[in-house]
């Protein structure tokens, strides 16, 4: 009677779990039609926007209302590119070119730290963080470059250890 009921509970977590991940995958689906249509109504009201008339105090009311009106739907446009490419490359250059300046600041200040306080602990670790920045500009030249050996954003996000925001 357990084993019965242990089977009919597995298979039914399988049934579940599969239409769980069935659904999230149809879900994209909607997220992109959004994203399309967000895009295209971004687009309409930009180019609504630029030929708006703004002399009279009113058209220039009307102007600045509008303006606001296509930032929020930028903002909306944003949002949803970014869940449907989470891996965004213009992202992620920009991710690794902050991650590649951050690290260099951390090196001045363990420089600094090791001149000031006399010890080589700091400057052990400036060395290392030195060389992590020669393998992430490596890369980062590798994946500008768009060489044939330049891997893919996701390889690149583990190999580096930089999380998709």
């Amino acid at each position: 009677m357990k084993s019965k009921l242990t089977v009919i509970v597995i298979a039914a977590a399988i049934l579940g779990s599969t239409l769980i991940t069935a659904g999230a995958a149809f879900g994209d689906v909607d997220h992109m039609k959004k994203l399309s249509d967000l895009k295209s109504a971004f687009e309409s009201k930009k180019k609504q926007l630029n030929e708006m008339p703004n002399q009279t105090p009113e058209e220039i009311e009307a102007t600045v209302k509008a303006g606001k009106e296509l930032k929020n739907l930028g903002k909306e446009v944003a949002k949803e590119e970014k869940i449907v490419d989470p891996d965004s490359e213009d992202q992620f250059a920009n991710q690794l070119r902050s991650y590649i300046a951050s690290m260099k600041d951390s090196v001045s200040e363990l420089k600094f730290m090791a001149e000031e306080t006399k010890d080589r602990q700091y400057m052990k670790r400036a060395e290392e963080l030195e060389k992590k920045i020669a393998k992430y500009e490596k890369e980062q030249q590798a994946y500008l470059s768009k060489s044939q050996s330049a891997k893919t954003v996701k390889e690149l996000r583990k190999e580096l250890d930089i999380p998709a925001n």
